[in-house]
């Protein structure tokens, strides 16, 4: 027996088995980025958003897209030769077809409102905010405007699947498909170009700032497969023609996930690279320092390797910060940390923009994230208010903080 099912030839020859497994490790691959990215923004920083949740849905979107995808190839998707299709496969492939494209459409809305949505942690109020908000409106209304044309583009409905009916009329799919490739090319660029001109003039590491702009610069290649997704429309003739289209079409929703999840696990890698290099330290010094992550508390004692009084310690600034300083640099800095995860070089510039003109300390931040190992660079905190917080290493108190230079 064959791929197909019902095929006369069992060795019809078909890129089925080359869908599915092109869908399956995709959607595996964006899976991992999505439970990294739960547990960084739910668990490490404890600042789970409205993009998290998105990112969530759209990836069992995606999966719905990669399920169908590969049910569709054992009725016929993927077969080189029209005439290898069987007609009692017909009523079923198209079926399929038709029951992907929401599945496709709101995956590659929801990983640009993801972005789009993780944009305000460092969008400054004003004209940029209000240009994002409008990139969000037109990029919302546009995708659905083509679900519901696309859901409507034959008049019975079942006339997109259904063979027998010969009656109706249908909107030319070549170029409207082509239309909407286009519009979708210009969103994706729009989405990816957006927080560039913000980034490029922040307070942030030039090395990190970096980083950054070349992981959102990988979404050009999101904008290189809809122009291979352009051409595999334009040769649209029949059922069997479609199956670059499906094909390029699981590569562009997954990469476009991993593309807006990459961004978010940095601190993931912080924590993990500082915990492997106190490790590799060994010895009475490397057990001070880690004692630090669960041990320290803002009530009495001392913290871990910082050897200052009670009610003081020494940290690092790791994730999400929630800025209560009025001070033009502190509220930069604090509102990139948010997004961007951990900006421990920035500390002395945080200490020094947190100082009012006459020398007194204004209250600039919560959510402290880590004790650290007590070093010249450290940010020592004078504990205000005890809260609520978990933190990489377990600590679990959040504190309101005055910043100091150690």
């Amino acid at each position: 027996m064959g791929w197909t099912y019902n095929t006369k030839d069992p060795d019809a020859p078909t890129i089925g088995p080359m869908i599915t497994g092109v869908a399956t490790a995709l959607t595996f691959l964006s899976l991992v980025t999505v439970c990294l990215r739960t547990y960084v923004r739910a668990r490490l920083i404890k600042a789970f958003g409205i993009d998290d949740w998105i990112i969530l849905v759209t990836w069992i979107c995606v999966a719905g897209f990669a399920i169908v995808s590969v049910v569709q190839t054992k009725w016929g998707l993927g077969l080189r030769h029209i005439q290898d299709l069987p007609l009692e496969d017909v009523y079923n492939f198209g079926l399929l077809q038709y029951m992907g494209a929401p599945f496709y459409i709101t995956s590659i809305l929801g990983f640009k409102l993801a972005l789009l949505f993780s944009y305000r942690r460092f969008v400054p109020i004003g004209a940029y905010r209000l240009t994002l908000f409008t990139v969000i409106t037109a990029c919302v209304l546009f995708h659905l405007s083509f679900l519901l044309i696309q859901l409507n583009l034959c008049q019975p409905i079942r006339k997109q699947w259904d063979p027998a009916i010969t009656y109706g009329s249908c909107i030319p799919g070549v170029p409207f498909y082509t239309s909407m490739a286009s519009i979708t090319i210009v969103f994706d660029v729009t989405v990816m170009l957006l927080p560039f001109p913000v980034l490029l003039h922040s307070r942030i590491q030039t090395r990190k700032k970096v980083v950054l702009l070349g992981l959102f610069g990988l979404g050009v290649f999101i904008t290189v497969i809809q122009i291979i997704r352009i051409q595999t429309v334009a040769q649209l003739a029949n059922y069997t023609d479609s199956a670059p289209l499906i094909l390029w079409s699981a590569v562009e929703t997954n990469l476009g996930l991993v593309v807006a999840n990459v961004p978010t696990l940095a601190p993931l890698v912080k924590y993990y690279s500082e915990r492997t290099s106190r490790g590799s330290r060994g010895g009475a010094g490397a057990g001070a320092s880690a004692s630090g992550y669960g041990n320290s508390r803002s009530g009495g004692g001392m913290a871990s390797g910082s050897g200052k009084p009670d009610g003081r310690r020494a940290v690092s600034w790791y994730g999400a910060w929630r800025s209560r300083g009025n001070k033009e640099g502190m509220e930069t800095l604090a509102s990139n940390a948010t997004e961007m995860g951990s900006f421990d070089e920035g500390r002395d510039a945080v200490a020094a923009a947190s100082r009012g003109g006459d020398g007194s300390l204004d209250s600039v931040g919560r959510d402290l994230c880590r004790v650290g190992g007590g070093s010249a660079r450290d940010v020592e905190v004078e504990v205000n208010h005890h809260d609520r917080c978990v933190t990489p290493g377990g600590i679990t108190k959040k504190v309101e903080v005055v910043v100091t230079r150690s």
